[in-house]
């Protein structure tokens, strides 16, 4: 039995994946065996996976017909021999000493899982950012019980940055949704293994890197509407039929909550017909939402008037990409976690080339981000007197009150909200 079985899922990812597959071979946990099932690819991805499995036996290829993600991550989960199941995606990277320091900690407190954080990784740009929420430090590096569940959803929702006991897995039939293509099966997985486990910890270092300049990424898809609705359906249907009528709260609140990033994600004119579902559902569920007062809020303005929220959106988006199309350059005033936030999205949407730099308000500490120097605002505008100012701090805070005043001290009275950006644009 090796310690680890890594489940690689692989369809068309030949320009990525030697990256890594040679990631996982650097892991300084040897007992590990690489699951990889190739889901029908029509590129050079089966080959190089043969290539890879021909020098080293811990390699296992699974070649299938195209099926979808769920179904090859099941093929893998039906093989694994390993102690505990780790993911990684094929157009990912991870660090040597993942693998040992999660099982270690795993076996050292007997955990049915434990995970760490992720690093954003746009390698094109030379940019790495770790995901982390500072208020959640008190709760890293110390095992979690079921009177903590609510605390296991506030960190970073994902799959793939830890492993899982497999007979925690088998006990519960925790299994994917076998959907066709690769939309959104990770959701279901990643809740039923939270509603789940007895004994969690998440580590406070992070080894994934997540890539975010593959184009044919899941998450950019502007087409795959009801992709994430039907992932909850199924959900609901799976904590149904095991009678465990208690979880089904997580279940209704998370596909509430999704609406929203799917709304934004696809494209304009399929937004007035998801409005139909996003009614339907906050029709029945919207007593899980409760409390939560954006949400609420943002569902009853569609429900009163879907076309004028479409609409209003839609205009948004325009209005900003003018803005952006016109500017001589851009500069991201904030350099702290919405600086970064505005960082993404504009690359997202394609403007990365027109970031300048990031501006702070105070003596700037010499750093970059993204190859990009953080300067002084008034440096900024020294340098970058045709740059557009986007204010990168939450609409309305003391901060932003600030950095308009220093602005207006500066005599800039034309800027653009970066709240204008996170609230009309999907951003990863």
């Amino acid at each position: 039995m090796p310690k680890v079985s890594v489940i690689v899922p692989v369809y068309n990812v030949e320009n990525y994946l030697p990256q890594c597959l040679d990631s996982i071979l650097a892991q300084t946990l040897k007992d590990i065996e690489i699951i990889c099932v190739d889901d029908g690819s029509t590129d050079q991805s089966g080959e190089i996976l043969d290539q890879y499995a021909s020098k080293d036996k811990r390699f296992m290829v699974l070649h299938r017909a195209n099926s979808g993600y769920g179904a090859a991550m099941n093929a893998g989960l039906d093989v694994a021999k390993g102690e505990y199941i780790g993911i990684a995606e094929s157009d990912d990277c991870i660090l040597p000493e993942m693998y040992e320091t999660l099982y270690l900690a795993a076996v050292r407190d007997d955990l049915d899982l434990v995970k760490s954080d992720a690093i954003y990784w746009i390698e094109s740009l030379g940019y790495r950012k770790r995901i982390h929420d500072p208020w959640l430090d008190d709760y890293y590096d110390r095992v979690l019980y079921e009177e903590d569940r609510n605390l296991l959803f506030d960190f970073f929702m994902n799959i793939w940055t830890g492993i899982y006991k497999r007979t925690f897995l088998q006990q519960f039939t925790i299994r994917f949704h076998e959907s066709s293509g690769a939309s959104y099966q990770d959701n279901g997985f990643w809740i039923q293994t939270l509603l789940y486990c007895q004994k969690a910890k998440w580590l406070n270092q992070a080894f994934y890197w997540y890539r975010q300049d593959n184009p044919q990424a899941s998450v950019k898809s502007k087409t795959k509407i009801m992709a994430m609705t039907k992932e909850y359906e199924f959900l609901a249907r799976t904590l149904c039929d095991r009678k465990d009528y208690h979880f089904l709260s997580y279940c209704y609140y998370y596909k509430l909550y999704r609406h929203r990033g799917t709304f934004l994600r696809i494209a304009d004119e399929q937004k007035r017909m998801f409005c139909d579902q996003i009614q339907k559902d906050f029709r029945l569920y919207q007593g899980f939402i409760k409390g939560n007062y954006f949400l609420e809020n943002w569902y009853r303005k569609i429900v009163k008037n879907p076309d004028g929220v479409c609409e209003e959106v839609i205009r948004k988006k325009a209005e900003v990409q003018v803005r952006l199309d016109h500017a001589g350059g851009i500069i991201i005033y904030g350099a702290g976690r919405r600086g970064d936030v505005i960082f993404r999205g504009l690359y997202q949407e394609g403007y990365s080339d027109l970031i300048r730099c990031f501006a702070v308000s105070q003596k700037p500490s010499g750093e970059m981000i993204a190859g990009k120097q953080i300067l002084s605002i008034e440096e900024a505008l020294r340098r970058f007197p045709d740059g557009l100012v986007i204010l990168a701090v939450a609409r309305g805070s003391g901060m932003y009150q600030q950095m308009a005043e220093n602005l207006a001290a500066l005599g800039i009275t034309d800027y653009m909200d970066g709240s204008d950006l996170e609230e009309n644009f999907y951003i990863i």
